[in-house]
């Protein structure tokens, strides 16, 4: 027990003292007594890393995520928004020559909103639905294995009655019959048991994958829940698709017997006291699809019903240049907030957190209504204006125009799609029109 509970602190052994660890970093990977811990902190360079105790590291340590470079062995310290993946500097002039500057981001930016991502999201929705279709296939393996007793049952007692009814002859007949009737309900019996210990293996297997996804969530750093997110949606499609191929050979088999007809009458003739029958019919069961392999947006809520929902102003400011009412407002990933003011200034601002004026977005109009694309791209509309703009935040001389049938008002995206409100005047409900638009990361 005592060999468990030490870990030896990473500094002091670099020095060849041997010291237990209090604490672990997560960014550095080594933990930490209790002096180190307060050199660690002094530093600049590590200030901001996380330090977790020692029985913390201790439930996610078992967590595999690989932090660096299948192909090149590098650290994964870069990341493609474009092909949505993690990546080495080797990478980039081998893989991602194409790939523009603002597409290429630290993974330490990249994974910021980890925790609060709609694949960590997604993931754990995948995990859980993937333990309901389990419990699915479970409960209909059940209810296959009981019928199949049942019928079990019920061609015994038929064997029983007519047995009744019959002259001793027939004693070798009806042992050659209840061998045929066991050997094939034992046969059934076992195809159907094999599967369900499968089953529950598999459920076994994804429950440790949401126990880890739990324990990633709470206790590890955002890079290895954002590389653990990843590698765990992979093992889990994996499953999904063994699951989907096992399910296509399900039967379910019923068990009929015959008896012959002219048995009482022709005693001396007969050589069979019956025939067991298997038929077999496809199960159908219909599997629940999970969402998964979404970018990582990140999330602004959980909760699935306005009455449990409780706002609390967490700051308030006022917009530069502007006396009337803003007409949208954004918060980034990043904590950064674009403010639209159509009826004043006609301008798109950006602000801090604190409320500070950062700076001005060049815009083409006066801006109306806003909605988040990705980490770094926004929609804008424009009143009066029939199109609407998909601009990078980060570099703003990038950006999509996309034309709309009618004047471009209100606009939401999700799930690749953008929805925006086209109509022919502010204050008529005439002519209004909702345009769909997928987007595909369009390169400007």
């Amino acid at each position: 027990m005592a060999s468990r509970l030490n870990i030896s602190c990473g500094s002091c052994g670099y020095e060849d003292i041997s010291k237990n660890a209090k604490k672990w970093c997560t960014i550095c990977e080594e933990g930490f007594c209790g002096e180190c811990e307060k050199y660690h902190k002094s530093m600049k360079v590590t200030r901001d890393h996380k330090m977790i105790s020692i029985e913390d590291y201790r439930q996610i340590k078992n967590i595999s995520v690989n932090l660096n470079c299948e192909i090149h062995g590098k650290k994964l310290d870069l990341y493609c928004k474009k092909h949505d993946i993690a990546v080495c500097v080797v990478c980039i002039p081998s893989e991602h020559k194409s790939c523009s500057s603002s597409d290429v981001i630290s993974i330490d930016d990249a994974s910021k909103i980890a925790k609060q991502s709609s694949a960590l999201l997604d993931l754990e929705g995948t995990i859980s639905t993937t333990i309901d279709n389990v419990k699915l296939c479970i409960k209909d393996r059940e209810m296959a294995l009981k019928i199949v007793n049942e019928d079990e049952q019920t061609i015994r007692k038929t064997i029983t009655d007519t047995r009744k009814n019959i002259n001793k002859y027939l004693d070798e007949l009806e042992r050659k019959l209840l061998l045929d009737l066991k050997s094939k309900h034992e046969n059934c019996k076992s195809k159907v048991v094999k599967i369900l210990n499968q089953l529950k293996q598999m459920e076994t297997e994804v429950e440790k994958l949401r126990e880890q996804t739990l324990q990633m969530k709470r206790f590890a750093s955002d890079l290895q829940v954002f590389l653990g997110t990843r590698q765990l949606n992979q093992a889990l499609c994996k499953k999904i698709g063994s699951l989907k191929e096992e399910i296509r050979d399900y039967t379910n088999n019923n068990m009929e017997m015959e008896v012959n007809h002219v048995i009482s009458s022709l005693v001396n003739e007969v050589k069979q006291f019956g025939k067991i029958k298997v038929m077999e019919t496809m199960a159908n069961l219909q599997l629940k699809d999970a969402k998964i392999d979404q970018a990582q947006i990140q999330v602004h809520g959980l909760s699935h019903n306005i009455h449990n929902i409780s706002l609390q102003l967490k700051q308030k400011f006022d917009i530069k240049g502007s006396e009337s009412p803003i007409s949208g407002c954004l918060v980034l990933p990043d904590d950064r907030i674009i403010v639209a003011d159509y009826f004043g200034c006609g301008k798109l601002m950006e602000y801090n957190n604190d409320g500070q004026h950062i700076r001005d977005i060049p815009v083409s109009d006066k801006p109306d209504s806003l909605t988040l694309v990705d980490t770094d791209r926004i929609a804008v509309t424009y009143g009066e204006s029939k199109y609407l703009e998909i601009i990078n935040t980060k570099n703003t001389s990038e950006r999509k125009r996309v034309n709309c049938s009618g004047n471009c008002w209100g606009i939401s995206y999700q799930d690749q799609k953008a929805v925006c409100s086209c109509i022919s005047t502010r204050h008529s409900s005439d002519g209004l029109e909702w345009k769909d638009i997928k987007y595909h990361r369009y390169q400007c």
